[in-house]
C-alpha cells in the first residue's frame, strides 16, 4: 500500500504541487471577491513575492521562511500602496486599474536586469518549496477563511457584498474593510509567488502577465465564491483539465473557454452550487405531502 502510494506520488508530484499552489492562489482571489473586487493584480503581486524571495535567498543568503515572508509583505505593501486610489473605482475601471498594476510590475521586471534578470529571467533557483509547505499553506488559508466568515468582520463583508451603500449607512466602514481584504489578498498571492519561484527553479516576467491574473480569477469563480470549498474545486479542476487534454492544444483552449461560459450562464454561483440546488429541489408531486393550507383549500 505504501509502496503504491509512493510510486503514485513520485509520478504525479508535480501535478499535486501545482494543484496545491493554484488552490492557494484561488483563496487569495477569494478574499478579494468576497467584497466584489474583481482584481487582475494577481500577476503583479506574485511577481513581487517571487522576485523578492529569490533575491533574499540567492543574493542575501536568507533562510527560506523569512524570504517567503519578505516576499509576501512586499506584495501586501504594494496592495496597500495602490489600494487607496484604486478601491475608489468600480466595475470595469477597477479591473483596468489592477491590470495596469500587473503590467507595470511586468515591464519593470522585464527591464531591471540587475535584479530580475530581464527577459531571460532567473535560473537555477534552489528548490526549497516542498509539497507539505503548499499543503500547510492551503490548510491555514481554509481555516482563516472559515474563521473570518463567522466573525464580525466577515458579516460586515457579507453586507458590503450585498449592497455597499446600505452597509455604509449602517455604520460599516466600506473602504477600510475592502482595503483590508485587498491587502490580505496581496499577501497571500505574494506568498504563492515566492513558493512558486522556489518550486520551478526558474522565474521570468512572462510568468506573471495577464494570463496568470485571468487564470487566478477563474479558479474561485468556477468553483463558487459562496462556498468554502469552491476555490479548491475550481483550482484543481482547472489544473487537471489541461493535463488531461494535452493531446490537443486547440481542444484544450476551446473546452476551457466553453466551460467558463457554461458556468457563468447556467451556474452563476459556481460548480459548488450544484449541491445546493439538489438539496433545495422540491419533491415530486406524487411523493410530496400536501401542506395543511392546501388540504383546506381542496376541501
Amino acid at each position: 500500500m505504501s509502496a503504491g502510494f509512493s510510486q503514485f506520488f513520485a509520478s504525479y508530484s508535480n501535478i499535486i504541487d501545482l494543484c496545491l499552489l493554484n488552490s492557494l492562489i484561488a483563496y487569495g482571489l477569494f478574499l478579494a471577491l468576497s467584497a466584489n473586487m474583481f482584481s487582475l493584480a494577481t500577476g503583479g503581486f506574485m511577481a513581487l513575492g517571487a522576485y523578492c524571495s529569490v533575491y533574499c535567498t540567492m543574493e542575501l543568503g536568507w533562510p527560506f521562511a523569512p524570504a517567503v515572508l519578505a516576499g509576501a509583505l512586499l506584495a501586501a505593501a504594494g496592495a496597500a500602496l495602490i489600494g487607496a486610489p484604486v478601491l475608489r473605482l468600480r466595475g470595469d475601471y477597477f479591473m483596468l486599474a489592477t491590470f495596469a498594476f500587473t503590467e507595470v510590475i511586468r515591464v519593470i521586471a522585464l527591464n531591471w536586469d540587475s535584479v530580475t534578470g530581464g527577459a531571460i529571467g532567473i535560473v537555477n533557483i534552489p528548490r526549497y518549496t516542498e509539497t507539505w509547505h503548499l499543503a500547510l499553506a492551503v490548510v491555514v488559508m481554509v481555516y482563516v477563511v472559515f474563521t473570518l466568515r463567522r466573525s464580525y468582520f466577515g458579516r460586515a463583508i457579507a453586507a458590503i457584498k450585498q449592497d455597499d451603500v446600505v452597509a455604509q449607512s449602517m455604520g460599516v466602514n466600506v473602504f477600510a474593510h475592502r482595503l483590508s481584504l485587498f491587502v490580505a489578498s496581496g499577501f497571500v498571492c505574494g506568498a504563492a509567488g515566492a513558493l512558486a519561484a522556489h518550486l520551478n527553479f526558474f522565474v521570468g516576467p512572462g510568468d506573471f502577465g495577464l494570463l496568470r491574473s485571468v487564470d487566478a480569477l477563474i479558479y474561485p469563480i468556477l468553483g463558487g465564491v459562496n462556498s468554502l470549498a469552491g476555490p479548491i474545486v475550481g483550482a484543481i479542476f482547472t489544473t487537471l483539465l489541461p493535463e488531461a487534454l494535452r493531446f490537443s492544444n486547440q481542444l484544450r483552449e476551446i473546452l476551457m473557454g466553453a466551460l467558463v461560459v457554461a458556468i457563468v450562464l447556467y451556474l452563476p454561483g459556481g460548480a459548488m452550487s450544484v449541491f445546493k440546488l439538489r438539496r433545495r429541489r422540491p419533491q415530486t408531486p406524487g411523493g410530496a405531502k400536501l401542506a395543511p393550507a392546501t388540504k383546506q383549500a381542496q376541501s
